[in-house]
């Protein structure tokens, strides 16, 4: 189980591959913009700054992942509800239907292991494992459905049609989320690649023509404007991940 998934702790592996991969990016990066493959050398300078936004982009991923798994174990409860079963064993039925889905390896599968770990073995209330799993993944949807249900717990109500009701509200939320998410993936697929597009032409006239550039890597003047397209292009970038960052 994870223990905050807003956090994304890299193995000593993925550091290293990450390493590799960052020092790769900035000598490229120095090769198309100043003509040396030199830049690899501000790895040490850069590192925790790329590794961080790294961190970041594969603690969203996860979320997401976990999100997108999380409305089928929704589905799940709510069919095992509906033919009578209780929290743990309706748990259960999920892990197992999950399990079939996405693999033994899977976010929400490892989750409800947990979970029903902890209700059998240090005899936790069905309740209580949930508003634990809610306060770690920080995901609403899962902070409603553990609000919903602890409300019918305490006041004695319909348990079977509230959590049918929220499970069925909370899954179409995440599929209205996934199809928004998916149409802002075009479009931000595209403004990568007119991002990346100088670049590209910088690279086309090095191996077309290398003396057509040789006066942007040899003079002070040339070297002022390659680091002006550089924080351009990086500006550019920046903003197109934030215009097609929406939240639902």
């Amino acid at each position: 189980m994870i223990s905050d998934y807003d956090c994304y702790e890299p193995s000593r592996k993925e550091r290293l591959v990450a390493a590799g991969c960052f020092c790769l990016a900035l000598s490229c990066t120095g090769y198309i913009f100043y003509g040396t493959f030199m830049g690899g050398a501000f790895l040490p300078l850069c590192y925790k700054k790329m590794m961080t936004v790294y961190c970041e982009m594969k603690a969203r991923q996860r979320k997401h992942q976990l999100c997108r798994q999380f409305r089928d174990l929704l589905f799940s409860l709510s069919a095992s509800f509906a033919t009578g079963r209780h929290m743990e064993e309706a748990m259960e039925e999920a892990r197992n239907n999950l399990a079939e889905i996405y693999g033994a390896s899977a976010l929400a599968v490892q989750e409800l292991s947990g979970m029903l770990h902890k209700m059998q073995e240090a005899a936790e209330t069905d309740a209580a494992v949930w508003e634990d799993f809610a306060k770690r993944s920080q995901l609403s949807d899962v902070e409603d459905f553990t609000q919903v249900f602890s409300a019918v717990r305490e006041t004695g109500g319909d348990l079977v049609f509230a959590v049918n009701r929220a499970a069925a509200v909370i899954g179409e939320k995440i599929a209205i989320e996934t199809e928004i998410k998916t149409m802002v993936s075009q479009k931000k697929l595209e403004g990568k690649i007119i991002t990346a597009m100088p670049a590209i032409i910088v690279v086309f006239l090095q191996i077309a023509s290398p003396t057509y550039l040789a006066v942007m890597y040899q003079s002070l003047a040339g070297r002022i404007l390659m680091s002006m397209a550089l924080a351009a292009t990086i500006f550019a970038y920046i903003m197109i991940e934030r215009m097609t960052a929406i939240e639902v």
